[in-house]
This record gives C-alpha cells, sequence and structure tokens, in this order.
C-alpha cells in the first residue's frame, strides 16, 4: 500500500537543541507530493522536555536497551509511511532541498535506497575534512551488484547520518540487523544490492556532519569496526577491506602534503597506527577477556549486554 508519508526517523541522546531546530527548519511540511512526518526515539536524554515542546512524535527508550538497529527499526515502523529517512541527531541540514533531492531517485525508480553527502564542520581539522572528502564526493554514485567488482567493499558504504530507503523494501528486507555492534547501515546495503536493487549517493543532498576523535577514540572505533567484520563474514561478501586503509593513507598523505602542513605528518601516522591496531584487535576479539572489550570499545554497551 502506498502511504503518502515521508517518515524522518531521529535517534536522540541528549542532542544540542539548537541543531534540531535548524534541521527541523529545513524539513518542508510537503515534498514531491507526499507529507513529511519527524519521528523521534530518545534514550533518556536530561533536555527530553525541550525535545518535546519541538516535535510532536517523541517516544522514550530505556538507555539500556538502545541498540542501532533495533532503535531505528523501532521508530521507522511504528508508522505507516512510503520512505524512511534516517538522520542522526548531529546531521545538520544545508538547505530545504535536500529531502527532496534525497528522495527523489526512490520516487523514480532509480533507486532503492540513497545516502547524502557530508561535508566537514567550519572548525574540522585538516585531517577530518580529507575525510569527508575522501568518503563523500562531489559527484553521484549509483552502486549495484556490477560495483562490487571495482569498488570492493565501498560498494556497501552506505550511511544513516543522512540516508533514505522504500519503506516496502525496508520491510520485506528485514529491516537494520538487531545483533551487531555497528555498520548496521553497511549489512542493509549488502541486502538491496544482494536483491538486485541500486543504491544511489546523492551529493547535492547535504549535511554537516564531521568529528573530531583523539587517537584513542579512533583506536576505540576501530576496534568495533574490526568487530564488526569478525562477526558478520557470513552476511558480507568475500571484499577486501585493508586495501581501502591502504588507499585511504595515500590520499591523506598527499592531501596533507598539497596543503603545505607537513608537521602533521607524524600525526597521519599516529592515527594510522590506532586505526589499524585497533582494527586488528578487533577482528580477534573473540580471544580477548570481556573486560578488555569493555575498555576498548565504542559502543560498550554491546559488550556489557553480551552473554560472553
Amino acid at each position: 500500500m502506498n502511504y503518502p508519508v515521508i517518515r524522518i526517523c531521529i535517534p536522540t541522546l541528549n542532542p544540542h537543541i539548537d541543531d534540531l531546530i535548524k534541521t527541523k527548519m529545513q524539513i518542508p511540511t510537503e515534498v514531491l507530493g507526499y507529507k513529511t512526518e519527524i519521528s523521534i526515539v530518545d534514550s533518556g536524554s536530561r533536555n527530553i522536555d525541550e525535545i518535546r515542546n519541538i516535535f510532536e512524535d517523541v517516544i522514550q527508550i530505556d538507555k539500556s536497551s538502545f541498540n542501532h538497529g533495533a532503535t531505528r527499526n523501532l521508530i521507522a515502523l511504528r508508522a505507516p509511511s512510503k520512505i524512511l529517512v534516517f538522520l542522526t541527531q548531529d546531521a545538520l541540514v544545508l538547505s530545504k532541498s535536500f529531502l527532496e533531492n534525497l528522495i527523489k531517485p526512490i520516487i523514480l525508480n532509480d533507486a532503492a535506497a540513497t545516502y547524502g553527502r557530508q561535508l566537514p564542520r567550519e572548525d574540522a581539522s585538516l585531517l577530518e575534512t580529507f575525510s569527508r572528502y575522501f568518503n563523500y564526493p562531489d559527484h553521484d554514485i549509483i552502486k549495484n551488484a556490477s560495483s562490487i567488482e571495482d569498488l570492493g567493499v565501498k560498494a556497501f558504504f552506505y550511511s544513516n547520518v543522512c540516508s533514505a530507503i522504500d519503506t516496502e523494501i525496508f520491510k520485506d528486507l528485514g529491516g537494520f540487523p538487531e545483533d551487531v555492534i555497528m555498520n548496521e547501515d553497511m549489512v542493509l546495503a549488502v541486502k538491496v544490492i544482494s536483491a538486485g536493487y541500486n543504491i544511489k549517493y546523492v551529493h547535492l543532498a547535504e549535511v554537516i556532519h564531521s568529528h573530531e576523535y583523539s587517537l584513542l577514540q579512533q583506536f576505540k572505533r576501530n576496534f568495533d569496526v574490526g568487530t564488526f567484520f569478525a562477526d558478520n563474514t557470513a552476511r558480507l561478501p568475500a571484499v577486501s577491506v585493508e586495501g581501502e586503509g591502504v588507499k585511504f593513507l595515500k590520499r591523506q598523505m598527499r592531501y596533507v602534503i598539497s596543503h603545505g602542513k607537513t608537521s602533521l605528518i607524524p600525526l597521519v601516522f599516529l592515527e594510522a597506527f590506532a586505526k589499524l591496531s585497533g582494527y586488528q584487535l578487533g577482528k580477534r576479539h573473540r580471544i580477548l577477556p570481556k573486560s578488555f572489550k569493555v575498555y576498548a570499545s565504542m559502543h560498550s554497551y554491546h559488550w556489557n549486554k553480551s552473554k560472553e
């Protein structure tokens, strides 16, 4: 059934209220003939009253029950819609054309799912700026089964920071996995492509989104990445992950040198070491004590829920 609603789903936990207000102001009440509705699922924010003052549809869950996939499934499927749009609370929508650009390929049946471009914040470091431009270029990309040979693991790169998917296809594919530490969006992308659909990267659907991770945070994040790949080999096609990291490092080095910031070269190598060591330990998490995994992970709640 074709429900004339575009549902924008945003999980929150102690968000910056100004960011949410700015994003809401850029979401039109109607786009391409569809009504838009914003749904919030909150995991115990201190500023929940302010969130409720901004949005009509807010549900709360216990912080301990949060899960990247399960929480998004909960909010996505609680009411009918034609298209589901996923945003994170710190993704700042740049213009009122964002939503139309993001969903138009789905409306035109050019793709079953889309994701948008993430641009660095004004105060982002040079290394973080490079990371945004490396992963989010200034041109559209169509990805499907025929892309795997050329793109490798990047064929399944898909980000819930700002993404959209046809609701019926989302349901048919079983939604997001609810048992992964992270990269629930990548698993969904694998499902979409394996089912014969297109995913489109839409560079004109822009949001501001970047992070300034410390070396320890880079280690922790990549420990979780390694854990994800170790635990999901059956879900993922046999594609190389490590090769993408080498490509990133080489291009990052050229970027730093081209900007005359050779003083950052030691930091480039330190970040690469933090990422690689975290990733390799994460891949071997089964032989590590649970206490270490809780410390080494950016998602410690995953291990606290674990039966290990």
